[in-house]
């Protein structure tokens, strides 16, 4: 197991996250992703959370610093007034490289998030799996949650 401690994401750590980031995205392509894959999409994920890091995202990594092996991108957004305006955590990534899994490191990072979602006093968190990564469905319901709506899409 690493012996690595989460901790938040530094600037210098934006680089190799982003670089891992794209490895996410790649793998979810090959398991059907609707979405296209700009070739700049990795700064424009770090683009879509960065200034609001510390206040409404959170980014913590394990591993040195610049060299992450694992992250974590979490934010906060709010239900639609229908369904009771309440502040809910979203965990919208979660990377482990292959060399790492099993260590521990993603419930680590999953934890971290879920006492942040805590102290924030939010409702509940939510994670959205890619179809087809059972593997990663597994993950989830091994840290506790439980499948609570199955989106479905066409595309036109």
């Amino acid at each position: 197991m690493a012996d690595w401690p989460v901790r938040s994401a530094e600037e210098a750590d934006l680089p190799a996250t982003a670089a891992a980031w794209l490895r996410l995205q790649q793998f979810h392509h090959s398991l059907g992703l609707a979405f296209p894959l700009p070739v700049d999409a990795a700064e424009k994920w770090l683009g879509s959370f960065q200034r609001s890091l510390g206040r409404f995202s959170f980014l913590w990594v394990a591993g040195p610093v610049g060299q992450p092996g694992a992250f974590l991108l979490a934010r906060v957004k709010q239900s639609a007034a229908f369904l009771g305006a309440v502040q809910v955590g979203e965990i919208s990534d979660l990377y482990v490289d292959e060399s790492l899994r099993g260590s521990g490191l993603g419930a680590q990072l999953t934890d971290t998030a879920l006492q942040k979602f805590r102290e924030l006093g939010l409702h509940s968190v939510e994670v959205q799996v890619q179809a087809g990564n059972q593997a990663g469905l597994d993950f989830w319901h091994k840290q506790g949650f439980a499948t609570d709506l199955t989106l479905v899409r066409k595309v036109l």
